[in-house]
């Protein structure tokens, strides 16, 4: 197998320290690093060579970042080479004025190198991907016309080969389309999910451990979403694998119900954070504390409603301001965007949390030949 050209990354800033930063974060990647100190410079290499990743700096003399992001894509050349805007002071109309330039991200600086590594080398690697399948297609374009020029009498089977290459073109390029929606949208995840935990106020110990925690279930509910190819996962299956360490405390019953990709991934979230919650401080903090999980589908004016139910009993007495937190907020956030409200009752006997979601939000369609929905009791 032979080893894919460096990608070469342009970085545009008018200051060289931070040239000597960033290419000391990006070193890892082994790329060829550019590094220019004005847009004007910018713009007068892009005539002549072609870049995988442009980082941008939006505050430069001169030309700043979004004008010379204006000045890019209005080249044919360059009109769809990434853009990944690096800022010190970022608002919404700043960053909506740059996605308009077609920006495909935005980094806050001073840049954490993990963080900026980890997006290049998405695009690193799509550029070298779609490299490659240049060079493939050129290879097979030439077999095409030699073997035109000696088999003419086999021109049917001509068509086929290049049928077939014409397929693998299409799966290829839907499979690069499908891995870039999905990093981006994990890296999305990722990043939401520290934001949240390094901003909780809490000591560095106890963020490592809410962020290693908010990980793993990130991680069981992508593992639920491999087995199955990416094509959803059972809503009770994600409940079990959060509930796991409470078994003989926890109950969860409900209907069958496949999830898309995105919804596992919230439905895991607020089941740990719940599950976490109710250690700390609820109904899994005595011997005596038991929680019950139930859901269903039911009827709301004519449209199915997932009905998801969250009971703690049993524990000490609840005081709502030490149960707020990233969990309830996630929970708040994830129902609103999907056209409802979160129910949450601080009851002295125990928190209460009832969710209705529109089952076409959050279901993703059933395999053919899979069976009707059943009732199961699962954990525990």
């Amino acid at each position: 197998m032979s080893h894919p050209v460096p990608a070469d990354i342009l970085i545009v800033d008018d200051l060289e320290e931070k040239h000597i930063a960033y290419r000391a974060s990006l070193e890892e990647l082994n790329q060829n690093v550019v590094t220019v100190k004005s847009g004007a410079e910018a713009l007068r290499l892009l005539l002549e060579r072609d870049f995988a990743v442009i980082l941008l700096d939006v505050n430069m003399p001169d030309m700043c970042g979004h004008e010379t992001a204006a000045l890019i894509r209005k080249r044919k050349k360059s009109r769809h080479t990434p853009i990944i805007f690096i800022t010190a002071f970022a608002d919404d109309v700043q960053a909506a004025e740059g996605y308009a330039l077609g920006a495909v991200d935005y980094i806050l600086s001073p840049v954490v190198p993990e963080v900026l590594r980890a997006k290049v080398k998405v695009f690193v690697d799509l550029h070298q991907m779609r490299s490659e399948l240049a060079r493939s297609h050129a290879l097979l374009e030439k077999r095409v016309e030699e073997r035109t020029a000696e088999l003419e009498r086999t021109a049917e089977i001509l068509k086929v080969e290049v049928g077939e290459r014409k397929r693998a073109e299409e799966r290829l390029s839907l499979l690069v389309n499908e891995l870039t929606h999905r990093v981006k949208n994990l890296l999305a995840v990722l990043q939401s999910i520290a934001v949240r935990t390094l901003n909780d106020s809490r000591n560095v110990a106890d963020a490592r451990q809410v962020l290693v925690g908010r990980l793993h279930a990130l991680a069981r509910a992508h593992e639920h979403l491999t087995e199955a190819c990416w094509k959803g996962a059972d809503l009770g299956h994600i409940v079990n694998a959060e509930v796991a360490g409470f078994s003989d405390r926890v109950r969860a019953a409900g209907p069958e119900l496949l999830l898309t990709a995105s919804a596992v991934q919230t439905f895991a979230l607020i089941v740990h954070e719940l599950a976490t919650n109710a250690a700390k401080y609820g109904a899994l903090l005595n011997a005596e504390g038991s929680i019950a999980i139930k859901w269903s589908i039911i009827d709301v004016r004519g449209e199915p409603h997932l009905e998801f139910q969250w009971k703690e009993k049993g524990g000490p007495p609840v005081v709502p301001a030490t149960r707020k937190g990233f969990g309830l907020t996630l929970i708040g956030t994830m129902v609103s965007a999907m056209a409802s409200e979160p129910a949450i009752d601080f009851a002295p006997d125990g928190l209460e949390c009832r969710l209705k979601v529109p089952i076409d939000i959050i279901a993703a369609p059933v395999p053919e030949g899979r069976g009707v929905p059943r009732s199961a009791a699962l954990a525990g």
